[in-house]
Formats: structure tokens, sequence, C-alpha cells
């Protein structure tokens, strides 16, 4: 390795290492500024003055880079609100950029070959993916506080607490994030804005959680037609309930299977790994000659995708 590979590679090291101390060290601050918030949100110490009516709808303008990008720049915008990510899409594609930068230079300092750089392309996905799976793990915990809430919204009705007061209740008792989603609404609502359009953009803002559009249409339709709100909640609460149930029973049926398909999809990296230990001239070539480069990308690529086919069989939609 010459000399200026070396110092290229030891900045390109100094350089992820400080990225990843620092973001270690503003996500221990982010998450103490979090425990504050709630606490003092328990606490009933944010009140009526927690949201302006500016800051409230500023927050649903839609980013300058998500309009440039049209249908994509909407769907990442989506992914970031659901996530509740906290940074813009311009921040989001600043992210891919450096994942690409950082995997190219990477790639191809490791590999010693262009082929190396082809690094650069799975490293710019990870973002996205990352977000994804925060989008989806804070939509699984969203609806796992869904039935608790509309007790607590049923039990307060039947004291006598307007519709409203109830949205306040529980996002004063309840915790995140079904407390920032109910408590926005009534937010919103003492804002002035209609509660159709309320339950629109909590929609909008939750697209997968198919319980907070049962919710929604229930309680306008029995503020159109009439009826007791507070069975409607109650048999609500009960069906989710039961459902979480029926979605146990089916993971449990069908564990055996997955991890048989775990077992499958492993046992090709495991070979790999145990020829590559055992005998290193025989897969040499695999890593140093452009050709076998070129047979481990498209080995990869049709390995995702058959990890990929396997997932969405296994998905079983409840």
């Amino acid at each position: 390795m010459t000399n200026g590979l070396l110092v290229v590679l030891l900045a390109v090291v100094f350089t992820a290492v400080l990225a990843i101390g620092q973001g270690l060290y503003w996500a221990y601050v982010g998450r103490q500024e979090q425990k504050v918030e709630e606490l003092k949100r328990r606490l009933g110490q944010t009140g009526e003055d927690a949201l302006d009516e500016e800051s409230l709808f500023r927050s649903e303008e839609q980013d300058g880079a998500a309009r440039a990008l049209g249908g994509i720049g909407q769907h990442i915008q989506g992914l970031i609100t659901t996530a509740d990510a906290g940074y813009s899409t311009t921040a989001f594609l600043s992210r891919v950029i450096v994942a690409f930068g950082v995997g190219l230079v990477g790639g191809g300092l490791l590999s010693g070959s262009l082929i190396g750089m082809a690094l650069g392309f799975p490293a710019a996905i990870a973002p996205y993916a990352l977000l994804r799976w925060q989008a989806n793990k804070r939509t699984a915990h969203l609806i796992s506080q869904i039935p608790d809430s509309l007790d607590l919204m049923a039990r307060s009705l039947q004291a006598g607490v307007g519709l409203s007061d109830a949205f306040k209740l529980v996002a004063e008792e309840m915790p995140m994030p079904i407390a920032g989603e109910f408590g926005r609404v009534f937010e919103e609502v003492r804002f002035g804005r209609d509660l159709r359009e309320a339950f629109d953009k909590l929609l909008l803002r939750n697209p997968g959680v198919f319980d907070l559009r049962l919710f929604a249409s229930s309680v306008l339709l029995q503020r159109e037609t009439g009826g007791n709100l507070i069975e409607i909640l109650n048999n609500i609460s009960n069906t989710i309930r039961q459902r979480f149930v029926f979605q146990e029973k089916v993971k449990a049926m069908t564990s055996e299977a997955k991890f048989t398909a775990l077992l499958l999809a492993g046992l090709p990296i495991f070979v790999l790994l145990t020829l590559a230990t055992m005998n290193p001239q025989y897969m040499g070539p695999m890593f140093t000659d452009i050709i076998g480069n070129l047979i481990l990308l498209v080995a990869g690529g049709m390995y995702c995708f058959g990890g990929f086919l396997m997932y969405e069989v296994s998905r079983v939609e409840v």
C-alpha cells in the first residue's frame, strides 16, 4: 500500500470515527431532552402553550427537496413523518450522499479494485433502510397503545368529559407516540381546525395504522348519526386486542418455518466463510480477480432478491 492510499485510508477512518462519536453524543443529548419533555408533559407543565398556531401548521409544509423529487420525495417525506425522525428530506438526502461516498471510498480502498467501489450503492441504501425500520417500529408501538388509549377515552367520556378533553387526557396520561398524535389532534381542533380535517391529517401521518382509520370513521359517523360512543370505543378496543392474540398465535405457528428460512439463508454465507478460512487460495480469485468480483456481485444480488421473496411469502396479513 502506497503512502497516498495509507493517508486517504487514515483520513476516512478518522472521519468515520469522528462522525460516529458525534452521532452518539447527539443521540444521548436528544434522549435526555426527550426524557425531560416527557416528564414535563406527564406533569402537565406544557399545558395549552405547548404549541402555537404558526408552528403547528408550519410543520405540515413540505420540504423543497420533497417537492422537487415528486412522488419519491413525497414517499420519503411520509416515512420521515411516520418515523418522527425530526429531520427534513434535504437532510435525508445529505445522509444518503455521505453514506454513498463512504462506501465508495471504503470499498475501493479495502478491495483495491474498481469493483469494490460498488459497495457505495448498498451503503447509500442504508439510510433509507434505517428510516423505514424506524417508521415500522414506531407504527407497531403506536398500534400497541391504541386499545389502552381508547379505554381511557371511553372512561373519560363516561365520567362526563367532552371528546376534545378526552384527547387532551390521552395526550397527558399515555406515553409517546400515541400521546403526541392525540395531543396534536387536540391542538389542531383547539386552533379552529375541523375535526374531520384533523383526523385526515392524523391518518396521513400514520398511513399504515388501520385501527386509527377505524377509530376516526367511527367517531365521525357517531357525530353525524348519533349513537353510544362509549360502547363504540370499547368494541374497537376489544377487537384490536383479539387481533393481537390472533397475531401471536400466527407467530407461534409459523416460527418453525421462519427458523428454517433463516438457516437456509445463512447456509451460503457459512459455506463461503468456511471455504475462505480453510483454503484461502481456493477462494482468493473470487476477491482478487475481476471475474470473481462480478460473480460475487451477481450472487449477492440474487441472494438478496431471494431473501426478499422469502420474507414477502412468509408475511401473514391479519
